[in-house]
């Protein structure tokens, strides 16, 4: 088997995460030395719950580890991300941030109870789930620009779905309209609860084009249903190559993704961050384990608690920009 060279720099680069935070947590003592729990700020289900118990198993096989995992769903992941920093920054306590909690959330909502830059500390990013942007085949649209031309000639006439207010759907479409120089209301948003029924009101016909994650929609761009014209994401998307990110078609830094990470609460000792990072990039490099984040609609990342950190702190920067510029707010 033929191995690339960024392969086998990123396993080296793993493995000396993991070696150096080895190394440091045995000089503090043994690690873990009770179940560490992961806090999910959501329910059971879906990739913020299935990803992080991929992790746990794979650690838990690896590294003989246990892992509690903690569902705390609750105000758009507020109830878990509140629980999580109150828990003693031991390295036995930690929490999945998403896309909204340490994303759209700080920019949207101006009565945040959290600090999204200081009261947690950063392990690694998991994954990103790259949206593709689809419209209806009827529909005389082969491109982005195709797109924004026919709702330029016709405000008001179009519809767009999403599965809510502020969720990445909505935000995806928003700054679109924004970086096209569209103003906000030339088509009208309909969000629902949920992304079924919001894929659903595209395919009846019901409203004309979405951005939303490819799992849920394959089968309708299969079958010719539905058209991908871009994805959401910096850089194509591994599960659509031949689709133009909006990066590559004049949008600028367009990123609007969901994607989750780990973070601990603030003030876990370094040593014990770095050993959870290692160990983490090393279930995320296992292939097994990204397959079956893959078949959850997501891409694998990983990296260091520094790139995550880069990550997330420009995340709530494109947010911030485009709720100044829009107005979109946290709704009562």
């Amino acid at each position: 088997m033929t191995v690339s060279r960024r392969a086998a720099l990123q396993s080296l680069s793993t493995f000396g995460l993991l070696a150096a935070g080895l190394s440091s947590a045995r000089a503090q003592g043994k690690f873990p030395s009770q179940p560490i729990k992961i806090i999910v700020p959501y329910p059971a289900g879906g990739p913020y719950d299935g990803i992080p118990r991929l992790v746990a198993q794979f650690l838990g096989d690896k590294q003989g580890w246990t892992f509690v995992i903690e569902n705390r769903a609750g105000a758009s992941g507020l109830t878990g991300i509140l629980a999580a920093r109150q828990m003693p920054p031991d390295g036995h306590t930690l929490v999945i941030t998403t896309s909204s909690t340490h994303g759209s959330a700080p920019a949207i909502n101006k009565a945040l109870r959290y600090d999204p830059y200081k009261d947690l500390d950063p392990v690694i990013l998991l994954g990103e789930a790259p949206m593709a942007l689809l419209v209806r085949s009827e529909l005389p649209v082969k491109t982005v620009q195709d797109l924004i031309e026919l709702l330029r000639k016709n405000p008001g006439k179009y519809n767009y779905a999403s599965g809510g207010y502020a969720s990445q759907h909505h935000l995806a479409s928003s700054m679109m309209l924004y970086k096209a120089g569209l103003p906000q209301d030339i088509a009208a948003h309909v969000p629902f609860l949920g992304l079924a029924p919001a894929v659903a009101s595209l395919v009846a016909g019901d409203v004309q084009f979405m951005f939303t994650t490819t799992g849920a929609v394959a089968q309708f761009i299969e079958t010719g249903k539905l058209r991908a014209i871009a994805v959401s994401s910096r850089s194509r998307s591994s599960r659509m190559p031949n689709v133009p990110a909006m990066s590559e078609l004049g949008f600028g830094d367009f990123n609007i993704v969901p994607w989750c990470g780990v973070a601990a609460p603030s003030g876990t000792p370094k040593e014990i961050l770095l050993l959870l990072n290692g160990a983490i990039n090393a279930a995320l490099n296992d292939q097994t384990v990204k397959s079956r984040i893959a078949s959850l609609d997501y891409d694998v990342r990983g990296g260091s608690p520094e790139d995550y950190t880069k990550f997330f702190v420009a995340d709530i920067k494109q947010y911030t920009q485009l709720t100044s510029a829009t107005g979109i707010h946290q709704k009562d």
